[in-house]
């Protein structure tokens, strides 16, 4: 079995269940594993609310399994190793080498976002400049959000202020520099999650310096920057090529 590693911080997550506000259980589709999907079968309270190896979604796009506690039935009456394995292992993620396994946390669980901004950090941050020799303006970043699919429309009037802003690289710099541990971890998340893509990395934190500035919390900024562009298959490929190219 090949090596594990992951962040220190990596062990203090926990789900803080009912006290969610971004539950996890609505809104994403719930792909279930072949093991879990046969142990499920063989109850039909359970059996009834699955086709072709998902969960169907109520018309509020929740899990019918959700309570209105926030809790979930599953979990209630089986107990947490019950439940399938995507519904264990969100948020983490893990990247795969030949000769060992990273493992992380992701933004868009705004309890792991709170654990990965807010960790303390104990070296000096490398400066930005140095990920990206030709940094785009507020704007032109904008406007690139604007070709990926949208997951909340919130983020569609986020952007469209940002582009009414016309948010100044000093701007840009006096945000990070007002919050230099939580953009310093969240730059070294990018780096860490997706090795080598330093592009990506650089444009991602001036992205968030332009949340910010835009007025949206740095926590809440970091987990709607995930939700749209990490949580999306399509718009990660194309941020990452994007925001990658100095042209």
């Amino acid at each position: 079995m090949k090596p594990i590693y992951c962040p220190d911080y990596y062990k203090d997550f926990k789900c803080t269940a009912s006290f969610c506000k971004h539950t996890c259980c609505a809104g994403w589709e719930i792909d279930i594993d072949e093991v879990s999907l046969q142990r499920f079968l063989g109850f039909p309270d359970i059996a009834e609310h699955i086709r072709d190896g998902s969960i169907i979604l109520d018309k509020d796009e929740r899990c019918p399994f959700l309570r209105k506690d926030g809790l979930c039935q599953m979990i209630t009456d089986h107990g947490e190793d019950f439940i399938c394995d995507i519904c264990k292992e969100h948020p983490r993620f893990y990247n795969e080498y030949e000769d060992h396994i990273e493992a992380g946390l992701g933004l868009v669980c705004e309890e792991a976002c709170r654990i990965i901004l807010d960790h303390e950090v104990t070296s000096s941050p490398a400066p930005l400049r140095e990920l990206k020799s030709n940094i785009l303006t507020s704007r032109e970043r904008a406007r690139f959000l604007k070709t990926l699919e949208v997951m909340d429309p919130e983020w569609t009037k986020i952007t469209d202020r940002i582009t009414e802003l016309d948010i100044s690289l000093s701007d840009e710099e006096k945000a990070i520099s007002g919050h230099e541990n939580e953009f310093t971890n969240f730059t070294s998340y990018l780096l860490y999650r997706y090795p080598g893509q330093t592009g990506f990395a650089a444009e991602s934190t001036y992205l968030l310096a332009d949340l910010i500035t835009a007025g949206i919390e740095i926590h809440e900024a970091a987990r709607m920057f995930s939700g749209e562009i990490e949580y999306s298959d399509i718009n990660i490929d194309k941020a990452i090529e994007f925001f990658n190219s100095d042209d």
